[in-house]
């Protein structure tokens, strides 16, 4: 009985040690990394927004990152493992990918709002012209209907007194 408790304590002992995983030889280096998260990030939010366009564009998602990083999945799966054992390494991938994409948030609000100015200032400069235009057709029509000050005979086309 003493013989199979201290067998157990050595085997918990031994599992409880380092589990520092090895740096792979082929990691991806950390800016890579934030790359590749970024695009990961950009797809999944399209597939939420438009999945039958993405599905248009890019058949494979997975397979258009890997081959546009020149990665396989294993290389991407044993360097996301050793980043995430590297906690500070890791935070530091997640603050720089959260900048850039706010970044990208806020050149696409600012271009969105550059937008919709121009949209808002051609629609009122189409308004000011139909205003315009309306404006002079109604000075016309009431110049028509305007009855003369003076009566005039309209066979002589005189004055009467």
């Amino acid at each position: 009985m003493k013989k199979s408790i201290i067998i157990g304590s050595f085997f918990i002992f031994m599992s409880c040690g380092n589990t520092a995983i090895k740096k792979p030889n082929n990691l991806i280096s950390e800016d890579q990394m934030v790359d590749i998260l970024y695009d990961v990030m950009i797809i999944n939010s399209a597939k939420g927004v438009n999945k039958q366009l993405l599905e248009n564009n890019i058949q494979n998602p997975k397979e258009y990152i890997y081959t546009k990083y020149k990665i396989d999945s294993l290389q991407f799966a044993e360097s996301n493992n050793y980043y995430t054992n590297k906690r500070e390494a890791y935070k530091s991938i997640y603050d720089r990918l959260d900048l850039k994409l706010n970044a990208k948030k806020t050149a696409y609000e600012t271009i969105i709002e550059n937008q919709k100015r121009i949209k808002d200032s051609i629609k009122k400069s189409i308004e000011e012209s139909s205003d315009s235009l309306r404006r002079d057709r109604k000075l016309k029509l009431e110049s028509k209907l305007k009855r003369p000050l003076k009566k005039f005979d309209t066979l002589l086309k005189r004055p009467l007194k």
